[in-house]
């Protein structure tokens, strides 16, 4: 796989090339793949990584990091709250995610693959 903004014979373009790109965990919903690879906050405001359009869902809902090689979901503060497998997200806690968990927020169901 090349990279437009570096040369693919350079050492560093090199190195990115032999990384492989199908390790990260990934978000499904709706028909929907979003590769996990830093940090996204999900929301009904434009400016989140993943916008659910749901008047159940607040405008920066929740957030899912990886740290480490691990994934954890955080409730943002929202209204409504966050859901993991149908136990809420407690406040201020952050919640390890496992491979087939899934995530409800508002009436829209994500799950990690």
């Amino acid at each position: 796989m090349g990279y437009d903004t570096i040369i693919d014979s350079s050492p560093i373009g090199k190195r990115l090339d032999g990384m492989k790109q199908d390790d990260a965990r990934m978000l499904v919903f709706g028909g929907k793949r979003v590769p996990l690879t830093g940090k996204l906050v999900i929301g009904r405001d434009p400016a989140c990584h993943i916008v659910i359009e749901n008047k159940l869902v607040s405008w920066k809902h929740a957030m899912i990091q990886k740290i480490k090689d691990d994934y954890f979901v955080k409730d943002l503060e929202s209204t409504n709250g966050t859901f993991v497998n149908g136990a809420r997200v407690p406040e201020g806690k952050y919640v390890k995610l496992e491979s087939g968990d899934k995530i409800k927020i508002g009436k829209t169901v994500l799950q990690l693959n």
